[in-house]
């Protein structure tokens, strides 16, 4: 029964730390049928582990066992190496898994160093998604939009506003192919393709976007004005390297699609769009109210443009406390409009980190309970042998033997097992290699210091199991003991 109420309340913990996007998480509870299963599984481990000591026993010769030792003389050979074999496998899983969790811990590390290429702080962002009944035209949709910019503008506490069509490192993909003006792809070599991304408002200024050549988009880049769109600066110094990009030209599709051609205006710093492990890529940024023209006549038959969006507060106060001040105003235009994902950027970005972080957690967890047990694994067979071995270790003191040497016998003994653990729990490690490198990032699964830092900790552990019974042996008084004999 204590084992169960372990396990509510280690399911009650665990959960909090499960991500969001985990599939049903909402759904996890203790299930009985998985309980049942696991006390049978520890009930049926338990009358395993007792049968083979006792088949064993029941095999035994007495002269055999006569010839190895004594009463206090040390146990049957083959016991004693199955008893070491079975410890030097705990290491061994044990280091295994404290490696994987050091691998993902130091990962997780560099994730959080990575810069993003915007500002998060102060940066409040929301979704919504116009219902095709009550916007069933672009002047409808027009009409909430700018409206919208235009109030949420007006709200105190406000720096600036933009809608985009996704937000940055929001981990969705969309990609989109197109042909630079001028530029001559090596043979061979698949298409083009960059993110696309629609903006209104002032929205690299309320991303914090940095523009480091030309313009940022303004009200007069309108449906009918001439197309127009800025770049991230990796695009720029690919297709025209040496060249300034202003005033260059691109289009979307492939080489021979009839799509209108759309002049540079601007070129803004390289941002993850994606999500943070994955690489820069291209991005074209356009007006939303040029993105039907941009693309001519590959538009879908009754497509409505800007439909939905993010939207991206620059905030003066802390961006919670304005939550309420963006739902109000939403609602003030349409009250049957909900908002999805209303968070700060930090929120947002700690969200898609989730996963990374309970990868960690659960690893962590369980090279943990894998080292308590290696260490009460070594423990317990350090101290069976130095109770099977009193009279020797007593013979020994009364020969000469001064208790320094005892208790650095005693711990020779178990730095052998751990020595023999720590070997197979690196080639294991290494074996493990290919499983562990698709978790990573930025990080080689034999990062030499995290394989010497969790191969030294589990020595030295294992060296401070073995310090215990070392002592009890160092404290044995021969005459004592050999009387007792």
């Amino acid at each position: 029964m204590l084992g169960l109420g372990l396990a509510a309340l280690a399911l009650r913990v665990g959960i909090s730390f499960l991500p969001e996007t985990l599939p049903r998480v909402e759904s996890i509870r203790l299930d009985w049928h998985v309980v049942l299963f696991a006390m049978g599984t520890a009930l049926l481990t338990g009358l395993l582990c007792g049968l083979a000591p006792a088949l064993a026993a029941a095999r035994t010769g007495v002269n055999e066992t006569l010839k190895e030792g004594g009463r206090m003389g040390s146990a049957g050979g083959a016991h004693a190496r199955l008893r070491s074999a079975l410890v030097v496998a705990e290491i061994a899983v044990a280091l295994v898994l404290l490696i994987a969790s050091g691998l993902l811990l130091r990962s997780f590390e560099k994730l959080r160093e990575v810069h993003l290429g915007f500002r998060t702080d102060h940066m409040l962002t929301a979704n919504y998604n116009l219902p095709q009944e009550q916007y069933a035209t672009q002047a409808a949709i027009d009409a909430f939009n700018s409206t919208l910019l235009r109030r949420l503008e007006r709200l105190p506490g406000i720096e600036s506003v933009g809608i985009t069509s996704y937000l940055p490192a929001s981990g969705m993909v969309r990609n989109s192919s197109f042909v630079a003006d001028g530029y001559v792809p090596p043979k061979g070599t698949e298409l083009d393709i960059a993110w696309p991304s629609q903006v209104m408002g002032d929205y690299f200024g309320a991303a914090g976007i940095p523009l480091l050549q030309g313009r940022e988009f303004t009200p007069a880049d309108d449906a009918k004005a001439p197309l127009v769109c800025i770049v991230n600066h990796m695009l720029a110094e690919h297709f025209w390297p040496g060249q300034d990009p202003i005033g260059k030209r691109l289009r979307w599709g492939m080489p021979e699609s009839p799509t209108p051609w759309i002049t540079v205006v601007g070129v803004m710093g390289n941002i993850k769009q994606t999500a943070v492990e994955v690489p820069i890529q291209y991005e074209i940024y356009q007006p939303y109210s040029q993105y039907m023209a941009s693309i001519g006549t590959l538009v879908p038959p009754g497509l409505l443009n800007a439909q939905r969006g993010s939207i991206v507060l620059r905030t003066v106060l802390p961006p919670d406390s304005m939550i309420e001040s963006l739902r109000a105003t939403v609602r003030s235009i349409d009250p049957q409009l909900p908002l999805t994902a209303v968070h700060s950027m930090d929120e947002a970005l700690s969200r898609t980190e989730a996963p990374h972080w309970f990868n960690a957690v659960l690893i962590s967890s369980f090279a943990a309970a894998a080292v308590l047990l290696a260490l009460m694994g070594i423990y317990s067979v350090i101290a069976f042998s130095v109770a099977m071995r009193t009279q020797e270790i007593a013979i020994r003191m009364a020969l000469g033997s001064q208790r320094a040497d005892i208790v650095r016998l005693v711990l020779i003994s178990g730095s052998k097992l751990t020595v023999t653990g720590v070997l197979i729990g690196l080639a294991g490690a290494a074996s493990a290699s290919s499983l562990l490198r698709s978790f990573l990032f930025q990080v080689s699964p034999f990062d030499p210091r995290v394989l010497a830092l969790a191969a030294i900790a589990v020595f030295a552990l294992a060296l401070l199991a073995s310090a215990l019974p070392a002592r009890r042996a160092a404290a044995v008084d021969p005459i004592e003991a050999l009387r007792g004999e």
